[in-house]
């Protein structure tokens, strides 16, 4: 009976996980960091790169590099629960497509909803990573 439930839970929250996004992607692209700010907390930490401001948020381990004072490359760590298939956009606030470019351990888009490009690296069974491209190579 335990484990009946304890599936069910399981299964439950699965679905409701994925049914709301962790990051809405869109919303933060593009955005000053007081903006994301607004949208993400304040970040958990902050340093200065050779491109930008880099920082930290807790919101699905996310890190962002503000390139000319906005959000430009975004790298989100916290979808490792997720299987590697292009249903992982919906998790970062993209509407699910087939990728440009697909192997055993990438699958990327260009040009999608507004973003330069996005890429989803695999981990040991799930995905691992996603790379965010917002204006710049």
């Amino acid at each position: 009976m335990k484990i009946q439930t304890l599936v069910l839970s399981l299964t439950l929250f699965s679905s409701v996980a994925l049914s709301s996004p962790l990051i809405d992607v869109a919303k933060v692209a593009g955005k000053i960091q007081s903006q994301v700010a607004e949208l993400l907390g304040q970040p958990t930490n902050c340093s200065k790169s050779k491109y930008g401001q880099k920082c930290s948020y807790s919101v699905a381990e996310t890190e962002i590099v503000f390139i000319n004072g906005k959000a430009d490359w975004i790298t989100i760590e916290g979808i490792d629960n997720i299987p590697f298939n292009r249903n992982v956009l919906k998790s970062i606030g993209i509407s699910p497509t087939k990728p440009n470019f697909k192997n055993n351990f990438t699958l990327r888009w260009s040009s999608i909803q507004g973003l330069k490009e996005v890429s989803i690296f695999k981990g040991a069974t799930n995905s691992d990573y996603a790379y965010i491209k917002v204006f710049t190579k």
